[in-house]
This record gives structure tokens, sequence and C-alpha cells, in this order.
């Protein structure tokens, strides 16, 4: 009996010494401010999304340097339109001398400006087109008539000197004088306007009675335009008369000049209804 009591004594002190330290750990708690609380879940959250920022950023610097080294992003492919002065190996030497095969790291404004500096190149675009291909779209310079800057120049269509020929250039096109070198770099508004209403002339008599048959338009300050034939070498002043008239009193004269017994020289059409033929100059 005596030990029954005694074990019963025992463990109703443990438990009320549990209870006592359960207490004391609620009134530890109970003590910590409110504000500190907070701090600390604060400090929590910041760690974790600093964790979670510098595990992205990780993920993303692997997956950015496995995109710009992978095999599988090699450029492989130039897609060009047909062209008739530009090659596709030039093409691919501008693509290759950047130094990086890989399409993600190809430089395509680069590209596209140093295929600008063709001659041959009026505007050109490039982009890429995932996984390997490089689109290059260029439209060419057309040459209209050659002029003489000492040395002789393709024109194109808006009256710009864009090529130097070679000796493998062909040169069946008429040929535009009494331009400088000089004037045509200052661009001054005057003789571009000039130019223009040259080409403009020449365009017009080679679709008209002169057609495959004009070797040069020249131009002068006081005397006007002179177109010369290929063939006979005449020499057809018109003055500075407007383009669709000169084209009128061309197409008017040339049958009547075929029928003068001296189809040569000098043919004035300055006059209306007149032909004044002299010899040549």
């Amino acid at each position: 009996m005596i030990e029954y009591r005694a074990y019963h004594k025992t463990r109703t002190g443990k438990v009320r010494s549990a209870g006592r330290t359960v207490r004391k750990k609620d009134k530890a708690r109970a003590g910590t401010p409110p504000a500190l609380r907070a701090r600390l879940r604060l400090i929590g959250w910041i760690a974790a999304g600093l964790l979670a920022v510098g595990f992205t950023g990780v993920a993303f610097a692997s997956a950015y340097s496995w995109l710009t080294r992978s095999p599988l992003f090699t450029v492989r492919t130039v897609d060009m339109n047909r062209c008739a002065n530009v090659s596709l190996e030039e093409v691919w030497a501008i693509v290759r001398g950047d130094g990086s095969g890989i399409l993600w790291s190809v430089p395509a404004k680069e590209i596209a400006r140093r295929l600008s500096g063709h001659p041959w190149v009026r505007s050109v675009s490039v982009r890429k087109s995932f996984p390997d291909r490089l689109v290059v779209r260029i439209q060419e310079r057309t040459p209209v008539a050659m002029v003489n800057l000492d040395v002789l120049y393709y024109l194109d269509e808006e009256g710009r000197p864009f090529k130097r020929l070679t000796a493998y250039d062909p040169k069946n096109l008429a040929i535009v004088t009494g331009f400088s070198r000089g004037e045509l770099l200052r661009k001054d508004p005057v003789t571009m306007r000039d130019l223009r209403k040259t080409l403009d002339l020449l365009r017009a008599v080679e679709a008209g009675a002169l057609r495959q048959n004009v070797s040069e338009v020249h131009f002068d300050a006081q005397d006007g335009y002179t177109v010369v034939t290929r063939d006979a070498g005449l020499q057809l002043k018109v003055g500075t008369m407007d383009v669709k008239e000169a084209i009128r009193r061309i197409e008017v004269a040339m049958p009547r000049i075929s029928g003068m017994p001296r189809s040569s020289g000098i043919a004035d059409l300055k006059t209306e209804g007149r032909v004044f033929m002299r010899p040549g100059e």
C-alpha cells in the first residue's frame, strides 16, 4: 500500500513539472515583441526571395550559355533572293567574317550595313529564321546610263553614280556628258535637277524613235540638250525645251532627216517645224 501511494505521488509530480515547463515556454513566446516577430518573418521571406532569384539567374545563365554554343543553332543556310550582280558567296563571306557561326550571335543589322556598302545594293534586309537560317533580301540598283567623271561610272535611275566601270563591265549604255565630278559630288540642287532631266530625256528617246540608237546625251547650261545617235553620230539639238516637246520634235524630224542626202552632222530642232542641218563640229 505504501508502494502504490509512493508510485502515484511520483507520477503526479512529474506531470505537474511538465505542465510548468510548457507554461514557461508559452510565457517566453508571449514575451517576444510583435514587431520583432514581424521583422524576423520579413527577413525570412527576403532570404527566400534572394535564393529564388539566385537560382533563377543561374538557370538563365546556363540556358543562355547552351543557346549560344549549341550546334543546333549554327548558321547552315543563307536564304537569298536571286541577284544579277551580288553573289551568294559574297554574302557568305560577310556572314563568316563576323567570326560567329551561331545564329543567336549573328549581328543581322551589322551584316545589312556591310552589304549596303556593295555598289550594286540599293536596299537590303537581313533577318534570322531559327534554328539555322539567315534570310537576306536585296534590291539591286539598275544602271540606266554611264557618266564620265574622269573615269566611267554607272548611273542609277535616280541619277546617282554608283559603280566605277572595269574592263569586264558591259558598256552598252548611253553616256551622259556635261557634268563634272565636283558638281555631282556636291549634289547641288540645280545640277541634280539638270541631271534628272537629262536621264528623263534619255529614257524617253530610247523608248521612242531612237530605240537602241542613242550613244550620248549632252547637257550644256547655255545650249541645252543634245542627243547623239549611235549609228551615224547625228547630233539632235533640242535646247532647253520640255522633254515631251523635245521627243515630239525628234519623232517628227527623224523621217525627214533619214530622207536627206546627208543624214549626219548636226540637226537643229529648236525652231518649231524646221530642221536646220549643218556639218558636225
